[in-house]
């Protein structure tokens, strides 16, 4: 028992590095389990119960076939990808595109290089953090921004488009350079999906969206869906990524009681004093305890809102705690392809970092 726990959190280094972090902090003040953002918790469960179920009907394969069917070459494919997960994003979050688009990429590159299946999945995880910036429920922290500081919808729109827009180029540059090889994808032909099941998870798919975003009664609604979905099928909970859950408890945790040490609030107040020390501190911070935590964190101590729109936004991209979705997408990826799991987190720090420079020299200046 004792050598399949220490195996698990060897092979689990997120979740270990959480669960270290919110041990530690905990010796400094008492720990707040209010602190704890159940509503990303949850969604996330109800959201990857749901995509399990996708998976089950079939509706992933074909939507797999129908990518390959309009993708001549790997450019294409790849490109496909990122703009239906930047797109996508913007209507359903960063944290959905991903946890929906992933899986089905992955299906696709089965019988691809690994080089394609990691810069694939790199490229979905950085479009659904560019795309989600757009609208202020795309990204916890927007919807934080948006509310703290009583941002009008006009002048988040003017925050929001230019940095959008330009991430949308770049995202678009990343594409051209890959090699537009032949598809020498083999995929069975997409089976018919029962109309009961398809209505069934379009309506419940519908209902999870207006939920997440605030529309329907959270405490309400999500129970109610989890009993259903119980019902329907209750193997599917055993889909359910647990480690990843409780990874995000953790940090929750541990960035609360980060904020509540009076060391760190004291560094924070004296650092983050000017528009540029609030865009490349948040940046940075961004990078060692998620933007999340960070905005929170940061906007306790300055007036300099857009800045720390800016620099949290652009913190997405980094390292792969930078972001709650960057988390996402790696626990998915390396469920699917463990073997490769070094090489996609190589290459992702290598190009979030490249595109990551490039917005805060233009933004920056």
């Amino acid at each position: 028992m004792v050598n399949r726990i220490f195996t698990y959190l060897k092979g689990d280094v997120m979740f270990t590095v959480s669960m270290l972090l919110a041990v530690v902090t905990s010796f400094f003040v008492v720990p707040d389990l209010g602190a704890v953002n159940w509503h990303t918790i949850f969604s996330l469960m109800t959201m990857m119960i749901w995509v399990s179920l996708l998976e089950n009907a079939g509706v992933l394969h074909a939507v797999s076939v129908w990518l390959v069917s309009r993708s001549h070459h790997a450019r294409a494919l790849m490109t496909s990808v990122t703009l239906l997960s930047f797109f996508g994003a913007m209507l359903l979050s960063n944290d959905i595109a991903i946890l929906t688009l992933m899986p089905i990429y992955l299906r696709l590159a089965a019988s691809l290089s690994t080089q394609l299946k990691v810069i694939g999945s790199t490229l979905i995880i950085m479009a659904a953090n560019s795309g989600a910036i757009l609208f202020p429920f795309g990204k916890s922290q927007n919807l934080y921004l948006f509310g703290h500081y009583g941002v009008s919808v006009g002048e988040f729109f003017t925050w929001s488009a230019s940095l959008t827009v330009v991430s949308l180029i770049l995202m678009i540059i990343i594409t051209r350079f890959i090699k537009m090889e032949p598809l020498a994808i083999d995929l069975k032909p997409a089976g018919h999906v029962e109309s009961r099941q398809l209505v069934f998870l379009i309506a419940t798919g519908i209902v999870l969206i207006a939920t997440i975003f605030g529309w329907l009664p959270f405490n309400v609604v999500v129970p109610i869906i989890l009993i259903v979905f119980f019902i329907y099928n209750h193997k599917i909970f055993k889909m359910v990524d647990y480690g990843l859950l409780t990874t995000f408890l953790f940090f929750f945790v541990a960035t609360n009681n980060l904020a509540n040490i009076h060391m760190v609030q004291t560094l924070v107040s004296s650092l983050f004093d000017t528009p540029t020390h609030v865009l490349f501190g948040s940046f940075a911070l961004s990078q060692v305890i998620s933007n999340v935590p960070s905005t929170i964190l940061i906007s306790t101590f300055t007036g300099h809102a857009h800045e720390l729109f800016l620099g949290t936004n652009i913190g997405g991209l980094g390292t792969m705690i930078a972001s709650m979705a960057n988390l996402i997408g790696f626990r998915v990826y390396r469920q699917i392809e463990p073997d490769s799991s070094s090489t996609f987190l190589k290459l992702f720090m290598v190009l979030n970092f490249v595109m990551a420079a490039v917005l805060l020299v233009l933004f920056g200046l």
